[in-house]
């Protein structure tokens, strides 16, 4: 991959130990001179060997000269919580970090996307994250590398300490208006679909970090750069995942081609709507099972036919 990552990269880890040996091969291959290991403890003593399993398996793929940096949970803290207080640990000592968890596979080129983009970007403070995933249908009507999108995808992610450090999640509420609150404009299905989503993340069915954090930036008018090809795939899918148990759900990765600097983007920051749309169809949608008869034709078609 030529030269070391300047920026300090992360994995999230915690019992899935083949999984987060994947990772730890691209990883290796780029050369991050800093590297944090964030690891959850067990829920208990059926799970210590997998947990051990896991973190030993990542320590023993370091073999290139780094700083490491090792921050274990004797104890099951839960998703949620591990994340949080993994990223509180991260941005209390780096301005930035491009950050995986053990099931989110990069390709090459998701680490000089990130930090190019990384240091772009650092100045504009209404940017608030880099996504290595892209969920535009190969239709898409795109000319850039990547665009601005109101969605931050976080299946291979980046930020800035500027950005994590202003999220007071002690303070988080739902608004009453819901997502017409943020995007007054926003279509009835996609407001129908993100107060659903809402409305099991504030009872506590869905108990996890993500949606609160993008809801933030949501609140915060900030917007995420996607690229215009997949960067990073979640292959943890299946019975040992911690939400999304059914393996065989699509997720609408549809472009994966190679993506090269110089890095060309749009030349104003705002998000682009039709480009947001085109992914709540193909991903949002098709992800809950919810895609229409003819969409689902097209996309298969498409698939069928090799277009990317």
């Amino acid at each position: 991959m030529g030269q070391s990552l300047s920026s300090p990269v992360a994995i999230f880890i915690y019992r899935r130990g083949i999984l987060a040996a994947g990772v730890m091969e691209v990883i290796r291959r780029a050369k991050p001179s800093r590297l944090w290991i964030i690891a959850d403890g067990p829920k208990g003593s059926w799970e210590e060997e997998g947990v051990k399993d896991c973190r030993q398996r990542v320590e023993s793929g370091i073999d290139w000269s780094c700083e490491i940096r090792k921050v274990y949970s004797p104890t099951n803290l839960g998703l949620r919580q591990r994340m949080e207080t993994g990223l509180d640990a991260v941005f209390s000592q780096e301005e930035q970090a491009i950050l995986l968890e053990e099931d989110c596979s990069p390709t090459e080129d998701f680490f000089p996307f990130c930090e190019d983009l990384l240091d772009r970007y650092r100045p504009e403070a209404n940017v608030g994250g880099i996504s290595g995933n892209c969920f535009l249908p190969v239709s898409a009507g795109i000319h850039t590398d990547y665009f601005f999108s109101r969605y931050l995808h976080i299946w291979g992610w980046a930020t800035w300490a500027r950005a994590w450090r202003e999220y007071d999640r002690t303070r988080w509420s739902w608004p009453d208006k819901g997502f017409r609150h943020f995007f007054p404009g926003a279509r009835e299905d996609e407001t129908r679909y993100w107060n659903r989503v809402y409305a099991r993340v504030v009872s506590g069915e869905i108990d996890t970090w993500d949606y609160r954090w993008v809801a933030d930036l949501w609140r915060r008018g900030m917007v995420s750069i996607t690229p215009s090809q997949n960067l990073a795939l979640n292959l943890g899918f299946g019975p040992g995942a911690t939400n999304t148990k059914d393996q065989d759900v699509e997720t609408g990765v549809e472009r994966n081609k190679r993506l090269h600097p110089p890095y060309r983007g749009p030349d104003t920051i705002r998000p682009d709507e039709a480009l947001d749309r085109a992914v709540f169809e193909n991903h949002f949608l098709r992800t809950e099972g919810r895609l229409g008869l003819i969409p689902r034709l097209l996309r298969s078609l498409h698939k069928r036919l090799g277009r990317s």
